[in-house]
């Protein structure tokens, strides 16, 4: 039999006899209602919102922090035809807000320029080597784009330069903010603006629609031409899919079926994607995301900024398969620095501490944070890989996290041994020296310690609705639908099934990788089961045992008509666990 982890925990969220009313008053199934209470959705008008997300639930942008001083300045430069500088950040989300930011402003008549810079050549965020290009080429503006929030140095140099910064970004703002034109922030301790969680496309495109109007021209047409970037970036950065993220994806996905942007269609055939296909956040997630991370982890990010604003189909075809490789290339060395960081961890055989902290040269910068996310799938410990240079002593890191443990607030404590960090409660970059990577290392494991207890670090399996096989049907499948854009802090929904008899188990795909199950008595039809990567697991699946299970549903058409087939996320045996262990 198989267990994924002997201490895995696993809960079903208890039924509360609201969800019955809820359902009732808002005319969706109980389920859906039962699943959206455990997310905190918890009145009518609330389920409404979730279930019909529109423009119209979107605040006023003038509420961001410094909206006004900052359409100002903008309407000031277009007026004056000053040359504007975009500087957008390396990943996805600073890519789709440089792009953003560059075509609108070049519609209105901007003079423009814009920078993405390379993860390896440049650094992370603005540097002081940016403010003397855009000095050099005349720029009275600089607009950062999902960076610049920490960026005291460089916001003093570009005044200094006679050159106004703008800056535009979500990340944690620092005890002090730069001396800047503008600081357009949710995060901001004095933000008025009721949605914190937007990504950097994301207050772009808010504050963007805000100088649209004070021109006086068509919001809806602005929405509908950019709100396809602003969800790939939501979606790509991970930002929690609910509120006024929930509304920008749900209406970026629609509109990207039929995307007029000729460097995006390529970039989705090459991923596999048919034009007409309706397009969901998996394949954002999964197939165009990936991609454009990609070419800014191991190569130029400029590549990908270019792709999303040609209007030549050649050129958007050759990008696209650069594109494709660079991700490609990504996974091969993805895969070998994880072997790399499993080796160090297995050979120390020391007594397990609260967070893995791994430095090695060679590992390539760009591509670490992927790999601390697999660490921690597979360890379940905050995870910080560091790639030093033996010729500088420096090493850049990367870090990734827990729900319950914020490594952002952790990397304050420990910014005695940092050179600058950055990022968020479950992501963040730093640069430290490599000879306090040890002294770091304790220090994170103290903070670790102090906040986390042993509960904390055991995985769980959050199961959001407890269901017979039987119950399985198309009618399920689209009350689902109704719940997409599915991703960060809107999980696709997680079913539990106790005690399933297994009819039989083997291994499927390329090397028998995978692996397949049937499912249910020998009375009723089966249901078919498949869980990606484990089909080691096939041999320690008997016939005619009982299992638990977790899990995703998905229709099946393979030979012959549609059914139900379980997508498995977890399993265990049924018997080696009380019934008690099932709720919270």
């Amino acid at each position: 039999m198989i267990v994924p982890d002997q201490n895995t925990r696993w809960f079903v969220a208890p039924r509360k006899p609201e969800a019955e009313t809820l359902a009732r008053e808002t005319g969706c199934p109980p389920l859906t209602a039962h699943i959206l209470q455990q997310r905190g959705i918890e009145t009518a008008s609330e389920i409404m919102a979730y279930l019909h997300p529109s423009y119209d639930h979107l605040a006023d942008p003038a509420l961001l922090p410094d909206a006004d001083l900052a359409v100002r300045r903008l309407r000031k430069a277009l007026e004056q035809e000053e040359i504007i500088y975009i500087h957008g950040d390396y990943d996805s989300d600073g890519i789709t807000s440089a792009a953003l930011w560059t075509r609108l402003l070049e519609m209105l008549g901007g003079r423009v320029l814009t920078h993405v810079p390379h993860r390896l050549r440049d650094g992370y965020d603005v540097r002081s080597g940016f403010i003397e290009t855009a000095r050099t080429a005349g720029a009275a503006l600089i607009v950062t784009a999902d960076c610049g929030s920490q960026r005291h140095e460089e916001a003093a140099a570009a005044a200094r330069s006679g050159i106004d910064v703008l800056i535009t970004d979500h990340h944690e703002v620092g005890r002090t903010l730069p001396k800047a034109v503008a600081v357009v922030n949710p995060q901001r301790a004095d933000s008025k603006y009721p949605f914190r969680h937007l990504s950097g496309v994301g207050v772009s495109f808010r504050l963007l629609e805000l100088l649209v109007r004070d021109l006086a021209l068509p919001v809806g047409k602005y929405r509908d031409a950019f709100v396809e970037l602003a969800a790939i970036g939501t979606i790509t950065d991970v930002m929690p899919l609910l509120g006024e993220n929930r509304v920008i994806a749900k209406a970026g996905l629609s509109a990207m079926g039929s995307t007029r942007r000729r460097g995006l269609r390529a970039l989705m055939r090459v991923a596999g994607l048919a034009d007409a296909k309706p397009v969901a956040s998996s394949d954002i997630g999964f197939m165009i995301g990936p991609r454009i991370n990609a070419i800014g982890r191991i190569d130029e990010p400029s590549k990908a900024l270019e792709l999303l604003l040609t209007r030549d189909d050649a050129t958007a075809q050759a990008l696209a398969v650069e594109l494709d490789q660079a991700n490609r290339d990504r996974r091969e060395q993805e895969a070998a620095i994880l072997a790399d960081a499993i080796r160090l961890i297995e050979d120390a055989h020391s007594h397990p501490t609260p967070c893995i902290v791994l430095a090695a040269p060679g590992w390539h910068r760009g591509i670490i944070g992927i790999v601390a996310s697999r660490l921690v799938e597979r360890y379940y410990r905050p995870t910080a890989l560091i790639s030093t240079d033996p010729e500088t002593g420096i090493g850049r890191g990367s870090c990734r996290s827990i729900p319950c443990f914020n490594i952002h607030e952790a990397l304050l404590e420990c910014s005695d041994y940092l050179i600058e960090f950055g990022g968020h409660a479950h992501a963040a970059g730093f640069s430290i020296a490599a000879d306090a990577i040890p002294s770091f290392r304790e220090a994170l494991n103290k903070a670790a310690m102090e906040r986390l207890n042993p509960e904390d670090l055991v995985p769980s399996v959050a199961i959001d609705a407890e269901i017979a096989l039987a119950d399985l049907d198309r009618q399920l499948l689209q009350t689902f639908a109704d719940m997409e854009p599915f991703g960060h802090g809107n999980d696709e929904p997680r079913l539990g099934t106790f005690g399933v008899p297994v009819r039989s188990s083997r291994r499927i795909g390329k090397d028998g990788a995978h692996l397949r199950l049937e499912l249910g008595s020998r009375s009723d039809p089966p249901t078919s089961a498949v869980m990606w990567h484990r089909g080691d697991w096939a041999d320690r699946i008997s016939p005619n045992s009982r299992i638990d299970l977790c899990y995703h549903i998905r229709p099946d058409h393979y030979r012959g008509p549609e059914r139900i087939q379980l997508r498995l996320l977890a399993v265990r045996p049924a018997a080696d666990h009380p019934r008690k262990e099932l709720s919270r």
